[in-house]
């Protein structure tokens, strides 16, 4: 039984965001890959910190973070190859969407051509940061898409290039067309945003070293395709950069990850049609670092993770600063039980710190607090999810699970799931959640890899 449930945790692993790559160092050829993970879904959102939303109970068959790809490899001679993978998002659910209708977006997820040598990896394309993979060493829950990280651990998630204030990418889900905006020519690839730090980039330069006694590094920058020339912007342009890495070691029943990652100009102060107003912080300077680790006793995993996330000011000289520290912690693991395996995970941040809740904040109702991303500053930020489910292990790739999930938002936060279903802005119509609604969650959901 731990042979075919390690052999689960394999499959997973491998079809995991971030991890898809695992086999660019097999046989030559080309060969198709997926991950298919749909979950009938329960949920009570309760009301909001203004108390303007009832509580509003829906129901939903969610389907998150699948992907299907191709990848392949053709040796070069010397120890050199040349490999490829495409990815693309799929939705068993009947999910519509832009790149759905249109078929434009064919590998909008992990997708890159590289090469391999003895002395590591080079990629070009779109890709998760290191910073991102890096969340995967301590994370233990891959059901439901209920893991901590792209939620409340790095503040959510986004892909997409790096992002310009003058661009618009903003797609009708009805027409398929995009909306207009500042700068057009924007829209012809989606930007990412410049709060979360659980992030997939696009026109990413990524290198991965060879693994050394365990150690493992990579590095990854991004080419600014939406640079604005300099006339554009009178008070100061906004010069998008990020760079992000990782260190991991493995070895026997332990694994670590350092993660950090910096971002320059994609929080500039806003400013009609995305120009910075006079007096403004056109590259303020983000930064994020995070440890991981992971224990494997044979029969059970615990692993758990630390994160601390720092947003620099971009407030108008003379104005309150608009700077914040957000930290966040991690515990999680999964035991053998049966058939199958019990796990768990519960995440929390304590609300931003080393920030300045603006004099327009009310406590009662969470509004007019200084928010970046879906952390708050000070106690109003605070919030929590625990997560408990259990898998039971139909073959090596298959396999059911039911799980609880809840999420406790902060009065002035509204952490959700990626990608996650209509929830109760806009009267339960559009994906967003009102802040300082709580969320409570019961799935039964089915989870095949190939």
């Amino acid at each position: 039984m731990n042979k075919k449930l390690m052999a689960v945790a394999v499959a997973g692993a491998l079809t995991a965001p971030g991890l898809a790559v695992a086999q660019v160092g097999g046989s030559p050829g080309v060969s198709l890959y997926g991950r298919l993970d749909t979950a009938v879904m329960i949920q009570t959102l309760s009301t909001n910190g203004a108390g303007t939303i009832p509580e509003l109970k829906k129901n939903d068959i969610f389907s998150p973070g699948n992907a299907l790809g191709f990848r392949g490899r053709e040796d070069l001679g010397g120890g050199t190859a040349a490999w490829f993978q495409l990815e693309t998002g799929v939705w068993p659910d009947g999910r519509l969407e832009a790149g759905a209708t249109t078929g434009a977006h064919f590998g909008g997820r992990n997708s890159a051509v590289g090469f391999s040598s003895a002395g590591g990896d080079v990629l070009f394309g779109i890709w998760d940061t290191p910073y991102k993979v890096a969340y995967g060493t301590g994370n233990l829950v891959n059901s439901g898409g209920f893991a901590s990280s792209g939620i409340i651990m790095g503040n959510g998630d986004t892909t997409g290039a790096l992002n310009n204030p003058m661009c618009t990418n903003v797609v009708s889900n009805a027409s398929g067309t995009p909306a207009a905006g500042a700068n057009s020519v924007c829209v012809t690839e989606a930007t990412s945003n410049g709060t979360a730090w659980s992030r997939r980039i696009n026109n990413s330069i990524q290198y991965w070293s060879p693994v050394f006694s365990g150690v493992q590094f990579r590095l990854m920058t991004a080419l600014a395709n939406y640079q604005s020339p300099d006339s554009s912007q009178p008070n100061g342009t906004p010069k998008m950069k990020e760079y992000s890495g990782n260190v991991t070691w493995a070895r026997g029943p332990l694994a670590l990850a350092f993660g950090f990652d910096s971002h320059e100009g994609l929080r500039p102060t806003p400013g009609a049609l995305g120009v910075v107003p006079a007096g403004g912080v056109p590259n303020p300077k983000d930064n994020a670092w995070q440890f991981g680790g992971k224990w494997d006793f044979g029969i059970a995993q615990v692993g758990a993770g630390l994160e601390q996330l720092k947003y620099a000011n971009n407030a108008i000289a003379g104005a309150p600063d608009t700077g914040m520290k957000v930290s966040a912690i991690v515990v999680n693991g999964r035991v053998n039980a049966g058939p199958g395996q019990v796990w768990g995970s519960y995440s929390k941040t304590p609300g931003g710190k080393s920030c300045t809740q603006p004099a327009a904040f009310n406590p009662n109702t969470g509004a007019g607090n200084l928010v970046i991303g879906s952390a708050a500053c000070g106690s109003a930020g605070e919030a929590k999810m625990l997560t408990v489910g259990y898998d039971y292990i139909m073959s090596k790739r298959t396999k059911m699970y039911v799980a609880y999930n809840k999420i406790d938002n902060g009065i002035s936060t509204n952490y959700y799931y990626i990608a996650g279903p209509a929830a109760n802005n806009g009267n339960g119509t559009n994906g967003g959640l009102a802040a300082g609604s709580d969320v409570t969650t019961i799935a039964l959901g089915i989870q095949h890899s190939f």
